[in-house]
């Protein structure tokens, strides 16, 4: 049994939001210190994890800083680790963008430090066996990824080869147990690495000519502190002068080509352990108690936000793939996708707010940038669609006209995505409310045109935003009546039972869609033989990520304007209305509500309080909720119909 080969590997650097503060800022506290630490201590090997943007970032910025990197490359002192130029989750895309984004990344630290990476590291370490022919065909030798997703029984400390239909690529299992902490002394962390590793050798009958291989990923903030407390210059001075014969510093690639001994595992589908303790319970850490590993879809049905935005990344990449015009254009529009598909917002890491919306709105301004690109590249026609859009096993209605994408959905019959190509996030981005957060937990998902009956003591609930048990509708799986493609119309149907008399009622949902809007009307029936009454519900959310981000919103009420307040925490109602302007001041898009018949409107905001990584709750976004009302008064087998137009327009909208 030969010495332990330790691999120090820095993770990468966010690409998504505050770029220019966020790169600046870690420059200078965390890569200008290691790197000049580097150069000084021969001794010491690292490896390093960059996102493309980073890499970009610093060559226009500290060109010096890329220089020396490739000085310490070319004296085998420093690796750089290739993967996605966006830092992508691989499991999600097609193969022709995984090919891609590791192609581009690879040529841009050949351009910086003149090698290509020979391996890579994994957003999350997100891991399909199905990966292993895609990144041997792009050249990579290995991969880093979790310790978690290695079976117990194939934890040797040794280079792992794993097959997928006759394909092989090495595996070297990063240990977050021997993350280095500057409390801990440098002779006590040697040595418990030492009696570790060895305990989980090989037996002398199998092998007893190897090395074992130890790599360890260190986080940035982690990696200043040891630098500040002289905790890798101490490091240094005891592996010369007491542990030369036991650990060696080393690089990954120089463990992967000099290895001898290598260990068969297949390893399955699964993400690091750190986020699989959030996929089982929303915004909760839980271990996982089940055999089978934790994969990235497990996460997405817990965070259904974070789905949704892949269903639209996987959308444009399927636009993408049947187009076939300007190729100047659909090459700008895979730019543009490549961008939207950067991991940290797909997947909450423990690094930040476990729900960022805002990461979500920069990869939705991405992606709404990119369709715009593929509608000029080739000869856009406005269009309904049905098909499975969401892969619920249910058809889902995709609406693309001139102005924006709308998504309706047969729950609620609302609208569950709502996208403005001015380049623009998806509206209808909501979080849901929960208890233990927010002080309730809502029971629907905050779309568009979401419906509900009430009688007068859950309306009051529903006015003043607390949880209400039943909305009929809002909840209910409408069915589908009529289908036309051609006319642009969409028409809905619902059944329930009112109040607690269980009187039957019939709600009959048409949609009518338009290049810059649609129309909404509802005809509601009382099938009982007695009278009723209550209160018919429209309900509009409007998602708000971004702080910058204001919604300036204004009343038609007695034939007067009034200017409201969108950011009021309690609810407002005001009566007689008969027109509603909601203006995105940010982006400078306007939305108008015209009734058909005077209604009641019910406006508040709502702030979502999520964990950050201290477990302290801060707001992960905010929702405009936006709610017209009608009473309803029905003898029996009598109906009522009522009308919403909604309109969509790119510039400051006034009306007289």
């Amino acid at each position: 049994m030969g010495k332990i080969n330790l691999c120090f590997v820095l993770s990468s650097d966010s690409s998504q939001i505050n770029v220019k503060d966020n790169f600046s800022a870690n420059y200078q506290l965390i890569y200008k210190p290691i790197v000049s630490f580097l150069y000084a201590n021969p001794e010491l090997k690292f490896t390093f994890s960059f996102t493309g943007p980073q890499l970009v970032w610093y060559k226009k910025n500290y060109p010096e800083f890329l220089k020396v990197l490739g000085e310490l490359t070319a004296r085998k002192q420093v690796e750089l680790l290739g993967g996605g130029f966006y830092n992508p989750i691989f499991p999600l895309l097609y193969p022709s963008d995984r090919a891609g984004q590791i192609e581009m990344l690879s040529s841009e630290i050949r351009r910086a430090t003149g090698k290509r990476p020979r391996g890579l590291s994994l957003c999350a370490s997100s891991w399909d066996p199905s990966l292993i022919f895609g990144f041997q065909t792009c050249g990579m030798e290995y991969v880093i990824l979790d310790s978690s997703l290695v079976p117990d029984s194939k934890q040797y400390y040794l280079p792992i080869i794993s097959a997928d239909k006759g394909k092989t690529l090495c595996v070297l299992p990063s240990f977050r147990e021997f993350s280095p902490q500057k409390e801990i002394p440098v002779s006590e962390y040697i040595k418990n690495l030492i009696s570790s590793v060895k305990e989980r050798g090989l037996s002398y009958s199998e092998n007893n000519d190897y090395e074992q291989i130890v790599t360890v990923f260190i986080g940035k903030h982690q990696l200043a502190e040891l630098l500040n407390s002289s905790w890798l210059k101490d490091f240094l001075a005891e592996l010369k002068n007491n542990f030369k014969d036991s650990v060696e510093l080393s690089l990954p690639l120089t463990c992967r080509r000099s290895a001898k001994t290598f260990v068969q595992a297949y390893i399955p589908a699964g993400i690091s352990s750190d986020i699989a303790l959030w996929a089982s319970n929303p915004f909760s850490s839980v271990s996982a108690t089940g055999t089978f590993p934790v994969t990235i879809y497990d996460f997405f049905r817990t965070y259904p936000r974070q789905e949704a935005l892949y269903n639209r990344m996987l959308y444009l990449s399927l636009l993408l793939n049947q187009c076939h015009g300007d190729k100047m254009r659909k090459k700008a529009a895979r730019d543009k996708l490549w961008e939207a598909q950067t991991g940290e917002a797909y997947i909450c890491t423990p690094n930040g707010v476990v729900a960022d919306s805002k990461r979500r709105l920069v990869a939705y301004k991405s992606l709404a940038e990119a369709e715009k690109l593929l509608r000029e590249a080739d000869e856009f026609t406005e269009s309904i669609t049905a098909f499975d859009y969401n892969c619920d096993g249910v058809d889902e209605y995709l609406c693309r006209m001139n102005h924006f994408n709308a998504c309706i959905g047969l729950k609620s019959g609302s609208i569950f995505e709502f996208d403005v190509m001015k380049n623009c996030g998806n509206y209808a981005d909501n979080f849901k409310r929960l208890e233990k957060f927010d002080g309730y937990t809502d029971r629907y998902c905050r779309g568009f045109f979401v419906d509900s009956l009430f009688d007068e003591e859950e309306f009051e609930a529903f006015k003043n935003l607390r949880t209400t048990d039943s909305g009929i509708f809002t909840n209910k799986n409408y069915s589908l009546s009529v289908f036309n493609s051609k006319r642009h119309e969409i028409k809905f149907e619902a059944e329930g039972n009112f109040s607690t008399l269980r009187q039957p009622v019939r709600l009959r949902k048409n949609y009518v869609i338009t290049g810059n809007g649609l129309m909404v009307q509802y005809i509601l029936k009382n099938e009982s033989p007695f009278s009723m009454s209550g209160k018919l519900t429209v309900e509009s959310n409007f998602s708000r990520p971004d702080d910058k981000m204001k919604y300036l919103l204004e009343a038609v009420s007695n034939g007067e304007r009034n200017r409201l307040d969108s950011d009021v925490k309690d609810p407002e109602m005001i009566e007689k209305v008969s027109f509603v302007q909601i203006v995105d001041s940010k982006d400078d898009i306007t939305f108008i509500f015209e009734p058909n018949e005077n209604a009641s409107f019910i406006f508040s905001q709502i702030s979502f309080q999520r964990p950050d990584k201290n477990g302290k709750t801060v707001v992960a976004g905010r929702t405009l909720v936006t709610s017209f009302c009608w009473d309803v008064q029905l003898a029996a087998g009598m109906e009522m119909e009522k009308t919403i137009n909604f309109t969509i327009v790119a510039a400051k909208h006034k009306k007289n």
